[in-house]
């Protein structure tokens, strides 16, 4: 089951610094999960899709992890990713080229964020 995120401290606990820590060190364990990697992914058919393959280390399937693709500014727009974690450490971005006609990618780097 995905991990709920920690709320912040009420406004009675705003000087408890344990309550604060334990707040932000659950925000940056949560932002952690993090991967990417460099590839040519070249031709992608219209209608097709291509995936690539991304390593985030603690990423967990079957337990409502969300997964945010961080895609590059030259991607053309007729690219829709999205991404799945399909195994442990494992998250597969996929490519679906919405347009009728070929697509061709060039080598780039593309990154994912895993959200407990």
């Amino acid at each position: 089951m995905a991990e709920k995120v920690r709320q912040p401290p009420g406004a009675s606990e705003q000087s408890n610094f344990r309550a604060l820590e334990a707040f932000y060190l659950s925000v940056e364990r949560m932002l952690k999960l993090v991967g990417s990697t460099t590839t040519t992914v070249g031709s992608i058919s219209g209608g097709g899709v291509v995936t690539v393959t991304i390593t985030v280390d603690g990423a967990r399937p079957d337990v409502g992890m969300t997964v945010q693709p961080g895609v590059p500014s030259g991607l053309d727009t007729g690219i829709v990713p999205w991404g799945k974690v399909t195994a442990h450490d494992t998250v597969v971005l996929v490519l679906y080229n919405r347009t009728g006609s070929p697509i061709v990618l060039p080598e780039y780097t593309y990154y994912v964020r895993v959200m407990p």
